[in-house]
């Protein structure tokens, strides 16, 4: 980053920080039909999309295991998902869904969609692929460190 302004690295963050925030709060009051908050929705997401443990979750969402037990317990206890030894290692618990669970995530969909096209509507279709691409890259240099 020679030559960048030594003031937008931080102006960068400080804006990823505030829109995270923003779509967070707006996340949150469109679920609050469903009781579900945008914690359980990104741990649902990443279910649907392949994650299978609690291990993995974590990883994935970058928190702590205390908050992920708590969010998997609600989920669980709202029967959305069941916990299933693994067959390959029994300190592993295989994460599913219910039928319950896919079809809060349908119904859930529906406020997450809305949300992101509000948050996102000033943003067109290849500035978020951009967005996407840059920010994944990001992610991708911090894992290879093992940050």
């Amino acid at each position: 980053m020679t030559g960048t302004d030594v003031r937008l690295p931080t102006e960068v963050g400080l804006l990823l920080h505030q829109v995270y925030a923003l779509a967070t709060k707006q996340l949150n009051a469109a679920l609050l039909p469903t009781q579900l908050t945008s914690r359980h929705i990104a741990v649902m997401f990443l279910i649907r999309d392949g994650v299978q443990t609690q291990r993995d979750l974590v990883a994935h969402l970058m928190t702590d295991k205390t908050g992920m037990v708590r969010v998997v317990d609600d989920l669980a206890r709202s029967g959305y998902i069941t916990r299933e030894q693994s067959e390959k290692d029994r300190r592993v618990t295989i994460l599913h869904f219910t039928e319950a669970g896919q079809h809060a995530l349908a119904e859930a969909q529906q406020y997450t969609q809305k949300v992101a096209d509000d948050i996102f509507g000033a943003v067109d279709e290849q500035e978020l692929k951009t967005m996407k691409e840059t920010l994944a890259r990001i992610l991708d240099r911090h894992a290879a460190r093992g940050d």
